[in-house]
């Protein structure tokens, strides 16, 4: 199940070596050694998804419901079942525990499953090669059951048409494929290729796909239409699993959290979602939503959000559209929650390269340690967690108007302390790389920031705010500020500085930006090596999305490229 970079399809090995090169090259400028940078891990283990159907097995031909259900129960490791395209399967569906000491898998495919060729993306349009399955309640399409394992489900639609409903509520259901809660053991290796998993205007979703398993992987699917009224809602969710976990080349539309993990299971979950590959996604919310979150009846947070994981690859994903609701608005949030997730929770070792969000509010919030653990709504939470190693570059960011319902204050990177309940004291942030990444305001106004430093409440001077940040090599729409308004090299001095010694001093790890000068604001002193401007920055061709720095040319930089996003890595 496992495969390392040696044994990747060509195209997968050049990304995986692109990002490689980019993780290295932030350690190629001036005398610096490595091991004073932070260097965030990668995945240990990729999970091969391989299109590779049983041989010499039975083939289950599943007309029916029932048949279906037979077959499923019937089918031994090495078959295969097939659903019959353009047929309906109501009901709910165990996928059982079954003894498999050759790791064996069975396919539960549809009869059109050539017409859906491997490796590329199914859309709604191709649901006439589809079987459907859907849920008449509550209960999943596809449930695992504990210790169910190497089942593939490829080419089929799943979605609900519950009948639970609610007076002034939308009919729901929770998740259309996954395991209860706290199966024991839990699944492993379960593979959803191609298939396309939604709800509707008229029935609710909890989650599209709960992922709690070990070697679990979501490939080339369409997940859509995932909303429930006045509650978080994700296309895929896992908290309760080590890992690892694989999604590639998928539609994912979801209103609180396109992709979440952790934030649930507590001290029961069975470690922290580990080797986590998410390359090449679209994560998407409809603007038709804006109005259906002004009146409540959607809640929309944020795209890509981690409260426990580590060793998380995020690669070369577009994510469109993200308005301020049940939160601010950012596309992507990395804080450690082990009030929700357990105490041995962290957000640890994440590389974050190659990614466009569009027409979001903001860009990422952080979170060094959980201000929640321990107080009056988590007592049983007896340590803040960590986070450390994150590598945040060439990243794209364009920013919603503030001015439209959902709007707020646009900002590429706030970087948040937090509150530690036991010893009294704030969170630290520390050891990340933000390089290389380039924020575009909205035509109406400026950016409110590019990079905000939270003191979570301390009075300067403050004393080690953060540890070992590093901005390098960044086109950043506004001058850098924190609590208190310190701006310009004083600023940065207060909020990153330390260390404060040579060679990894501020005029090391502040380096190669440029930073423009709203009208209004004073155009400030920085350290050597970056360039700060009141001319408006100006771009190769926006019109269609290519947001390479043309002026300043600016290449003054720890690599010797152009500050700001290097378009030809974009997907």
């Amino acid at each position: 199940m496992y495969v390392f970079p040696c044994q990747l399809a060509s195209a997968q090995r050049g990304r995986w070596y692109a990002v490689l090169s980019l993780a290295l090259a932030v350690l190629a400028f001036t005398s610096i050694a490595p091991a004073q940078k932070p260097q965030a891990a990668l995945p240990n283990v990729y999970i091969d998804t391989t299109w590779n159907p049983p041989v010499g097995g039975t083939t289950w031909a599943a007309h029916t419901a029932a048949e279906l259900s037979n077959a499923l129960y019937s089918s031994a490791p090495g078959d295969i079942i097939v659903l019959d395209a353009g047929t309906t399967y109501t009901g709910n569906f165990d996928l059982p525990a079954k003894s498999n000491p050759g790791n064996q898998w069975i396919y539960i495919v549809s009869s059109a499953i050539a017409n859906l060729p491997a490796g590329h993306r199914v859309s709604p349009k191709q649901v006439a090669n589809m079987a459907k399955i859907v849920t008449p309640n509550v209960i999943a399409d596809f449930q695992l059951d504990g210790g169910a394992n190497h089942y593939r489900l490829a080419g089929l639609e799943m979605t609900t048409a519950s009948t639970y409903c609610q007076t002034g509520r939308n009919c729901s259901s929770y998740f259309l494929v996954g395991p209860q809660s706290g199966v024991t053991p839990l699944p492993d290796s379960i593979v959803i290729d191609r298939c396309f998993i939604h709800g509707s205007p008229s029935y609710d979703l909890q989650s599209g796909v709960a992922g709690n398993g070990t070697n679990f992987a979501v490939v080339d699917s369409f997940i859509s239409g995932i909303h429930y009224q006045a509650t978080d809602s994700q296309a895929f969710v896992a908290y309760d699993t080590p890992g690892p976990i694989k999604l590639v080349n998928n539609f994912l539309a979801a209103a609180g959290e396109n992709i979440l993990f952790g934030g649930a299971g507590g001290n029961a979950n069975r470690g922290v979602p580990s080797d986590i590959e998410i390359r090449n996604n679209y994560l998407f919310k409809p603007l038709s939503w804006v109005p259906l979150t002004v009146s409540g009846k959607v809640a929309v947070k944020n795209a890509f959000e981690c409260k426990s994981c580590q060793r998380v690859l995020f690669d070369s994903n577009t994510i469109r559209n993200v308005w301020a609701n049940g939160q601010n608005g950012f596309a992507i949030v990395l804080t450690v929650r082990t009030s929700q997730s357990g105490d041995f929770a962290v957000v640890n070792d994440i590389t974050i390269t190659n990614n466009i969000l569009i027409n979001v509010v903001a860009g990422f919030n952080t979170l060094a340690e959980d201000d929640q653990c321990g107080n009056s709504s988590y007592p049983g939470c007896h340590n803040p967690g960590s986070q450390d190693r994150w590598y945040i570059a060439d990243n794209l960011i364009t920013f919603y108007d503030p001015n439209l319902p959902g709007g707020f204050k646009n900002s590429m990177l706030d970087l948040m302390p937090g509150w530690n309940n036991f010893t009294n004291s704030q969170g630290q942030m520390r050891d990340v790389v933000f390089q290389h990444n380039t924020g575009i305001p909205p035509a109406s106004q400026p950016c409110w920031d590019s990079v905000f430093f939270s003191a979570g409440g301390q009075s300067p001077p403050f004393n080690n705010l953060t540890n070992n940040i590093w901005l390098l090599d960044n086109a950043f729409c506004r001058q850098p500020f924190g609590d208190w308004g310190f701006q310009g090299t004083y600023g940065l001095t207060q909020y990153m500085g330390y260390p404060s010694t040579p060679p990894y001093d501020l005029t090391q790890r502040f380096f190669g930006n440029v930073l423009y000068a709203a009208p209004g604001d004073k155009l400030q002193t920085f350290p050597p090596n970056n360039y700060a401007t009141t001319v408006p920055f100006t771009y190769v061709n926006p019109a269609t999305g290519d947001y390479q720095l043309l002026t300043p040319f600016w290449t003054d930089t720890t690599d010797g490229q152009i500050s700001g996003v290097n378009y030809s890595m974009l997907p």
